[in-house]
């Protein structure tokens, strides 16, 4: 679990600690910071994952901008020449994992990673890449005659958690016209993608309607939160849930009103109520077995009346710390 990350250089933050827990909901005015936040654990991500180019960071829900727009630019102190950026975490069983970066401004599509070192149980300092000791001549050689066994054996178990955890994040920031279908979502991830592509594919995994379940969560605490909602399905397209003129995936989310009449009370996620999308959507995340060990939502609350965002932030909370008791 991490539960601190450092951050130096990066556009607003020049030098920001802040802690961190299982669960982390940042609230502050528009250009504080928050997303900048994010994105900075999007190039540490990055990083984790051997790889560090636009691509990358856009796969991670990153901003794109000119280099420049990047560097900590405040009057006083001079702006400084490299971004750093620092993530710890306690490991069960295992102590603390530091992993730490600094980054060159560069120029062209990639950029380039002076340092990227891993510190733990704060008997000295070994360097990794990508997971695999670096640190020394006799570590390479080793590396070269058994790379794949030499690995398992000497990487702390930790160091791989760490990087996988870090490596698999990113910044989820859904979009109406995406939840609905309407619009392709260029950023896919498993289980749902950056701006809610895919929705239908992952409700479907989680709906248990024998057990009346969705996923761990009873159905009926999820249509609490959507109470006029009687249930939820995925079902083949029709032109009887959806206008011929609106192209359609293979598949959609049906709403049954529970107020309407019979033969007029099913819903798509094409003309259903945009704020039951966004708790399908955080739910899913919350619940998918597929989804990231370490993720962020953008704007959670939003087309959501304050009540059901509220609600919707409450259990959410609550699923993640119970499914992520560590």
């Amino acid at each position: 679990m991490l539960t601190e990350i450092r951050i130096d250089g990066f556009k607003s933050l020049q030098r920001v600690t802040v802690p961190l827990g299982l669960v982390n909901v940042f609230i502050g005015a528009n250009g504080s910071g928050k997303s900048n936040l994010l994105e900075a654990l999007g190039f540490l991500s990055a990083a984790a994952g051997g790889v560090l180019d636009d691509q990358a960071l856009l796969r991670r829900g990153v901003r794109l901008g000119p280099r420049a727009s990047y560097r900590s630019a405040f009057r006083k102190p001079e702006a400084p020449d490299k971004i750093q950026i620092r993530a710890v975490a306690d490991a069960p069983d295992q102590g603390r994992v530091e992993h730490a970066v600094a980054i060159s401004y560069g120029n062209g599509d990639s950029w380039t990673c002076l340092e990227d070192r891993f510190l733990f149980d704060e008997k000295g300092e070994r360097r990794y890449h990508g997971g695999r000791i670096v640190s020394n001549q006799e570590s390479i050689l080793r590396l070269r005659e058994r790379p794949g066994e030499y690995q398992r054996m000497q990487t702390p178990e930790a160091v791989l958690l760490t990087t996988e955890t870090l490596a698999d994040y990113g910044i989820f920031a859904p979009t109406s016209p995406v939840l609905r279908g309407n619009e392709t979502d260029m950023a896919q991830r498993e289980p749902v993608g950056l701006s809610g592509g895919r929705l239908a594919e992952a409700v479907k995994g989680l709906l248990k309607p024998r057990s009346k379940h969705f996923g761990s969560l009873r159905m009926d605490e999820l249509l609490e939160l959507l109470d006029w909602v009687d249930q939820i399905a995925v079902v083949p397209a029709s032109r009887e849930l959806v206008s011929a003129s609106v192209p359609t995936l293979s598949e959609v989310i049906r709403f049954t009103d529970r107020w309407m009449a019979r033969g007029q009370s099913h819903l798509s996620a094409y003309t259903a109520s945009e704020g039951a999308l966004y708790v399908l959507f955080a739910l899913v995340l919350a619940l998918h077995p597929k989804a990231p060990r370490l993720f962020a939502i953008e704007n959670l609350d939003q087309n959501m009346h304050p009540r059901l965002a509220r609600a919707t932030v409450r259990l959410f909370c609550e699923l993640m710390l119970k499914a992520r008791p560590e």
